[in-house]
């Protein structure tokens, strides 16, 4: 009797503990593209309350170009991620930080001062981003 008691046990805080009823899911799909002189970025990306993910390319020239995976959070109206992408002709992917600020529905693409720390490039914690001085600021496409 006191195995079953437990089973059943188990069984309800597991399924209790699965009930998305009260989370909010919704997701917005958006697409962005930014041009900068002869590059062209693309990004595509999944918005929830709390996180995005996505695909991100950039055309440098109209020829070369790096393209692979952006996900992250969202912090207010920030997003703060890392960008997985494999550079035109190579084998290895990097891994490095991005931070888009959402302004009059546009993603402008963050500067900031980076530093490696165990094979793994971060954003410099105590200097500011900037979103002044940018390369790409992305406008919403069909």
């Amino acid at each position: 009797m006191k195995v079953f008691i437990r089973a059943f046990l188990i069984l309800s805080i597991f399924i209790y503990g699965c009930d998305t009823s009260g989370v909010d899911h919704r997701t917005v799909n958006m697409k962005y593209r930014a041009i900068d002189k002869t590059d062209t970025a693309s990004l595509h990306i999944s918005i929830t309350d709390s996180q995005f993910k996505g695909q991100f390319e950039i055309k440098y020239h109209g020829a070369i170009k790096d393209s692979g995976e952006v996900s992250g959070y969202v912090k207010g109206d920030t997003l703060v991620g890392n960008f997985l992408f494999q550079h035109y002709g190579m084998e290895q992917k990097h891994r490095i930080p991005i931070a888009l600020l959402n302004k009059n529905n546009k993603l402008i693409m963050g500067v900031g001062a980076m530093e490696i720390y165990l094979q793994r490039t971060y954003f410099k914690k105590n200097v500011p981003i900037d979103y002044k001085n940018v390369k790409f600021v992305f406008e919403r496409i069909n």
